[in-house]
């Protein structure tokens, strides 16, 4: 039979299985003689190896049976679990990981959607040749060599040789008593179906009895009826299938077909405004109402929990701890938390990349976390929370914080800020140069964490997202980042706004509030307009003069949307706020287009119109 139709929902599960047991293998590790933990792990491994055997990848087999064996050896309390064991064990659900992977590419290297999407893989698995020599050695220690029989010692050989048939007895026992065990538990399974049958047989009987009257209805009608039973007989037992795996570029087409039904809807209901016909009305109204329920359908389809991705990080952080000596409880919270697939896949280097950061500079070894005052052991945790408009993550630590004379002195050294600037600068001001492409101290280059040229690609790979990142550190309490995402890159609620003759998309994601002002609140600091809102400056930015549009009629008053980015705010003077819209955003196909600042992308209105979607990230 050809399994190649298989390989997606084998990939699948045994990432799950995987998943599960390195969870429980992270939980023994805290308490190794979990007994439920074992169970669960055990089963995991049993089930997979199942998997495996059916699929007839013999080598996956190979290795989970010796899993379960050394499983089964803790169980029973025939072995105790340690921290060596449990090393033995993660690198076993690695080189598992590599065989999987190796498998699938096998198979799927004819799809090229498969060859693309794991082309960019560059993780190192270990050799699962080694990995199952060392199981099978724990398993199967060396018995003593039994030497040539001799007058001298034929008693003590006798002996042991006695004592080896012994144990080969109660083995076989052992084994005969299990196997008896399962017969009997499979023949109860038997009779317990039979009987289910034989309840389904008289229940369809009793239908087809009750049917048999119905005369005027015709043969036809007969055959329908009993089709049905057996239809809905079927349905009974049969398990359903929960989920499937769709591509993201296949949610993408599907997500832009709805935005095509959602414009046109939009053009239809503006073609038919002067329409008094009330069955046209309740039409559109009904179409409306299908094209909302449909895109908040295919919305849903695209959300996937922030698991999705958090389940790596527990263990990646135990090995990050084990490899520079130092103690750290990692917690997640908000994990159930939905994000966009396309946000999720993308904020994967970032989320790992801080996460690195905290545990190789954030952290202290435990004997300095002692001489400080702080328990031994370090904390890294991630938030999430649904804020209105985005989604809020944090990863905070409770480490040494960000040296902030060391960053100003590199930036000094670097040419990137003069020593004017350096002795100006707040504390605030310079923990963000951290951000600045190339900047390194010398406690910030390691074999973890790089060379200084991670955080500036997390910025933009945030702010490309059309999110923001903050930071604040206070020395030695530790540091926290925020990041501020957009729930989806599909759909924007967005603010729309007049400059000019021309009409623009604010997103809600970055909008504080607006406002209106007075001409003569305006004041000049610097040659710069700005208002005062409480006690501070806010510096304002015409659009009409970004964008070199002609100004409108003068006014008494200043429309004004104030705009946030990391902290820092400024205030967006337009001609006219035109309400709230619903829109889709459509990425620039043009590559001079792409390269324009300023800009996110743009919208495609009722009427037909285009509408620029404003990009705040770039602009403040």
């Amino acid at each position: 039979m050809d399994m190649s139709k298989y390989i997606g929902i084998f990939r699948s599960e045994s990432e799950k299985y995987i998943k599960e047991m390195s969870d429980s293998l992270l939980e023994l590790e805290l308490d190794p003689v979990n007994i439920e933990q074992m169970n669960v792990m055990f089963r995991a491994a049993h089930t997979f190896k199942g998997m495996a055997a059916t699929m007839g990848f013999r080598q996956i087999v190979e290795l989970t049976h010796e899993m379960e064996s050394l499983i089964e050896r803790f169980r029973t309390g025939r072995l105790t679990l340690d921290s060596s064991l449990i090393d033995i064990l993660f690198e076993c659900l690695d080189a598992l990981e590599g065989l999987v992977e190796n498998v699938c590419k096998s198979a799927e290297r004819k799809t090229e959607e498969r060859k693309n999407d794991r082309s960019e893989s560059n993780k190192s698995y270990p050799d699962a040749g080694e990995v199952l020599k060392t199981l099978r050695a724990i398993n199967n220690p060396s018995e003593e060599v039994i030497p040539r029989k001799t007058e001298s010692d034929s008693f003590s050989v006798d002996k042991k040789i006695g004592e080896k048939e012994e144990k080969k007895e109660e083995k076989e026992r052992r084994e005969g008593e299990e196997k008896e065990e399962r017969e009997r538990k499979e023949e109860k399974k038997e009779k317990q179906e039979e009987e289910r049958e034989k309840k389904q047989l008289k229940s369809i009987n009793e239908e087809l009895k009750e049917n048999k009257s119905c005369t005027d209805s015709g043969p036809d009608s007969k055959v329908n009826s009993v089709q049905k039973l057996r239809i809905q007989d079927s349905k009974t037992p049969s398990p359903k299938i929960q989920s499937s795996r769709i591509s993201t570029e296949q949610l993408d087409k599907l997500m832009n077909l709805v935005g095509e039904l959602v414009i046109n809807r939009s053009r239809v209901k503006e073609l038919t405004g002067e329409s008094k016909s009330k069955d046209l009305e309740f039409a559109l109204s009904e179409f409306q109402k299908l094209t909302r329920e449909l895109q908040e359908e295919v919305l849903e389809i695209r959300m996937v929990p922030l698991d999705h991705i958090t389940n790596i990080f527990p263990r990646m952080i135990r090995d990050l701890a084990r490899a520079q000596n130092k103690k750290i409880n990692f917690i997640i919270r908000g994990k159930e938390i939905k994000l966009d697939r396309a946000i999720m896949e993308e904020i994967v280097d970032p989320l790992v990349h801080l996460l690195r950061n905290a545990v190789d500079h954030g952290i202290e070894i435990p004997e300095k976390r002692v001489e400080l005052g702080k328990e031994e052991n370090g904390t890294i945790m991630i938030t999430a929370s649904r804020q209105q408009n985005y989604i809020l993550i944090k990863i905070e630590d409770d480490g040494r914080g960000i040296n902030t004379e060391e960053i100003r002195k590199a930036a000094l050294k670097k040419g990137l800020i003069s020593r004017e600037e350096a002795e100006q600068l707040s504390e605030r001001e310079v923990i963000k140069l951290i951000f600045t492409p190339g900047l390194s101290t010398a406690s910030m280059v390691t074999d973890l964490s790089g060379r200084g040229v991670g955080m500036d690609v997390v910025k933009n790979r945030i702010e490309r997202l059309g999110g923001t990142i903050k930071v604040e550190s206070k020395p030695g309490s530790g540091s926290r980042f925020e990041l501020r995402l957009p729930i989806t890159i599909a759909l924007y609620q967005a603010m729309l706004v007049k400059v000019g003759m021309e009409r623009y998309a604010i997103p809600f994601t970055s909008i504080v509030k607006s406002i209106s002002v007075r001409k003569e609140e305006v004041r000049h600091i610097r040659g710069e307009e700005v208002i005062v809102i409480n006690e501070k400056a806010l510096p304002l930015l015409k659009l009409s003069k970004l964008f070199q549009l002609p100004a409108a009629q003068k006014e008494e008053s200043l429309v004004i949307v104030i705009v946030e980015k990391a902290g820092q705010y400024i205030g967006l003077v337009v001609d006219a706020l035109l309400g709230k819209q619903e829109v889709i955003i459509k990425n620039f196909k043009s590559k001079l287009l792409e390269k324009t600042r300023g800009f996110a992308g743009a919208t495609i209105m009722g009427d037909g119109s285009v509408i620029l979607i404003l990009d705040v990230n770039s602009i403040i």
